[in-house]
């Protein structure tokens, strides 16, 4: 069983992507897998999850904190051609270490962020003197911090206090970030200290190591707290962490035998899942995780539809804070619904700490003319809302937490109920939802998009079954009776076919390459009424797919073969959300090979090298949590091909031949259960007393 990642050797133009791939977190702090050499240029990253600033007219932006661990030895770093190099990521404990070899000494470091202490990351740095010598080395706190819409700060300032450094940033919106950083040193040194750095000279034996600790704290609008730190803290202090973070993995880990590659592909998955959550934070979690300010660190419909289905069957903790930020974010919702017209709860695209709307106008650049293109992202994609109640749903049907709704669940439902009604348009007695987006967002400002109107439908349904139990004369329950005994579900066609949208069959019928060979730049978007894929067939993502996918016991084995055997050739997988929900139905539906491709393609999307960085100009790059809570999905759903149903789990295993066995641990129903699963259709359910 493989429980690390290990990189051999350096390369340059690798520097974002292992950022990436080294990510470590807490679920309110992430911190990229840079070196310490690396500046900003090199997207260091320290994002702090929820806190948010707008500069000027560029989009407000969860922030980066100045890096406290930049440390360069004079003529060492990783640009100078080391003999060896390795980066190296233990799952189990989410410690991130390098090791680079020189002529003359040896560099070793380890990071991690406390899975105890939400505001604290620290690092032990070493050097092992291969020869007697005398070596300059730069340690301490970088401010120039690496922003995509910033300056965030507008005053900042660091000052020292003995081996302690303070930074106190003034943000935009008159926030205030502050950091305090220990450094520790071996006694005697002689250094220097200067603008936030300490200029150190070391004199090194052959054969001796000299070890540096630097610790970190963060604090935002709250004054700085008191700590002492020296080595024996640290090893404490990293005690804590590896117990802490190791017994994450007690419900999280599964094991399968057979496969080597998809069992350490899906581990390392669930590794970036296990980094995002945070019971003491309800800041919910980026459609980027903690890798940084990509998408402006906002909130999709990634957190409840690919992440929430995994945190319910390991960590149901979690997925209550998820959608008690969804709670909290209610009246950010209610603003939007009023600011376009509707009433009820519209949910904002992309959210952030108020639930307003973060999505702007123009969210993609034209490559040719460097001007931002309209979009209708925030306007439009009104499934949102309706994708926040089936998650809420999942969870109680997961868990039996019928306490959520009295914490503001039930509103929740009511008001987003109540947008889809404000929101319908009546023709011949029939009501519609025109004018949308679905998943796919190449085809924008759609009618009657299948997937948003059964998700409107389904979410009116679930909110009607908790009014008749708990609110009986709520004056809502006969205007959802009449929207949902009216609203237009699109129905399978002669050859079983859900229609995407109005007159998708009319697109013109062509192939994803065709369509590929006429973008004339290679950062071009798909989408909008100009982009290439708009008046064809072919798509971004699973759209019909995703419906099928997500309402299993609703449509017959034909119907979803149908429907998969049709709209897999028209899709791109131009997101990362696309392959899962593919997954699950091919697996359901037998296409073994296919699905496969797809559960190893979601759970390997951050090991890659060349993934998508830019969308119509605009840097996308990070890491995918919905992927990674996807690859669990089709695990789940599709291999393993789980239901649950009252009290019930069935199994209908859907095991490709080349593994043998899965196991894991689940909970479900306040209940904790193992399960092995075998090649040969045999299973064992025990429930963990």
């Amino acid at each position: 069983m493989k429980w690390s990642l290990k990189k051999i050797g350096f390369d340059k133009k690798n520097i974002i992507s292992y950022g990436n791939m080294f990510l470590i977190g807490n679920g309110h702090l992430g911190y990229r897998g840079t070196l310490e050499e690396f500046k900003s240029k090199h997207l260091v990253g320290l994002n702090v999850v929820g806190f948010y600033d707008k500069f000027q007219d560029k989009w407000r932006e969860s922030l980066n904190a100045p890096n406290a661990f930049y440390v360069e030895i004079k003529n060492h770093t990783v640009f100078n051609s080391p003999i060896n190099h390795e980066q190296k990521l233990n799952l189990k404990n989410a410690i991130v270490s390098r090791k680079t070899e020189f002529s003359d000494l040896i560099i070793q470091s380890e990071k991690f962020i406390s899975s105890c202490t939400d505001n604290l990351l620290m690092m032990k740095y070493s050097i092992h003197f291969k020869k007697d010598e005398t070596i300059k080395i730069k340690i301490g706190t970088d401010l120039n911090i690496y922003e995509i819409n910033g300056p965030h700060f507008i005053k900042k300032k660091i000052y020292r206090k003995e081996q302690y450094l303070y930074f106190e940033g003034l943000t935009n919106e008159g926030k205030v970030l502050r950091t305090k950083s220990c450094y520790i040193f071996p006694k005697n040194i002689h250094f220097t200290y200067k603008n936030g750095f300490f200029h150190l000279i070391l004199e090194g034996k052959k054969d001796k190591n000299i070890e540096l600790y630097v610790s970190q704290h963060i604090y935002e609008n709250c004054d700085f707290s008191n700590f002492s730190f020296s080595k024996k803290e640290y090893v404490l202090a990293k005690k804590d962490h590896i117990d802490s973070f190791s017994n994450k993995w007690n419900y999280a880990n599964v094991s399968i035998v057979g496969d080597n590659k998809a069992d350490f592909l899906l581990r390392y998955s669930i590794y970036h899942l296990l980094i995002l959550g945070n019971k003491n934070y309800c800041t919910s979690i980026p459609a980027r995780g903690v890798s940084g300010q990509t998408y402006k660190g906002a909130i999709f419909w990634d957190t409840e539809i690919f992440l929430e289905p995994f945190y319910n069957m390991v960590d149901p903790e979690i997925s209550r804070n998820l959608i008690l930020y969804r709670i909290n974010t209610l009246e950010g919702a209610k603003k939007k619904a009023q600011e376009f017209g509707y009433e009820g709860a519209f949910y904002a695209w992309e959210s952030q700490d108020t639930g307003l709307e973060a999505c702007s106008k123009y969210n993609v650049t034209d490559p040719l003319t460097n001007k931002p293109i309209r979009t209708y992202f925030n306007e439009k994609q009104i499934h949102i809302s309706a994708d926040i109640v089936y998650s809420i749903e999942q969870y109680i049907k997961m868990t039996d937490d019928i306490s959520i709704l009295f914490s503001g669940a039930l509103d929740v439902m009511k008001e987003v109920a109540t947008f889809f009604i404000s929101y319908k348009n009546e023709i011949d007695g029939v009501y519609h939802l025109n004018d949308v987006i679905g998943p796919d967002e190449y085809h924008e400002r759609v009618n009657d998009n299948a997937f948003t109107n059964y998700m409107a439908y389904y979410a009116c349904k679930i909110t009607l079954k908790y009014l008749l139990k708990i609110e009986k004369n709520s004056p809502l329950i006969k205007e959802i009776e009449d929207f949902t005994n009216k609203l237009y579900l699109p129905q399978p066609n002669d050859q079983k076919i859900i229609e995407q949208f109005s007159n998708y069959f009319n697109l013109e019928d062509t192939s994803v390459e065709i369509v590929r060979s006429r973008l004339k730049f290679k950062n071009e978007y798909w989408g909008t009424e100009n982009g290439v894929a708009y008046p064809t067939r072919v798509i971004k993502q699973a759209d019909v797919v995703a419906l099928i996918s997500l309402f299993r016991d609703y449509f017959s084995f034909d119907i979803k073969k149908a429907n998969y055997d049709f709209y897999y050739p028209y899709t791109e997988h131009g997101s990362s959300l696309s392959s899962s929900m593919y997954g699950i139905l091919g697996f359901t539906i037998k296409e073994y090979k296919t699905a496969y491709e797809m559960f190893l393609k979601s759970s390997s999307i951050d090991l890659g090298t060349d993934q998508k960085m830019f969308a119509g100009g605009i840097y996308i790059g990070g890491t995918h949590p919905a992927s990674n809570g996807g690859a669990y999905m089709v695990l789940i759903y599709g291999i393993l091909g789980m239901s649950f149903k009252n009290d019930d789990i069935s199994i209908n295993l859907n095991i490709p031949k080349k593994i043998r066995k899965i196991s894991l641990k689940f909970k479900y129903k306040n209940k904790s259960y193992y399960l092995e699963a075998y090649q040969n259709k045999q299973y064992k359910l025990e429930e963990i007393i």
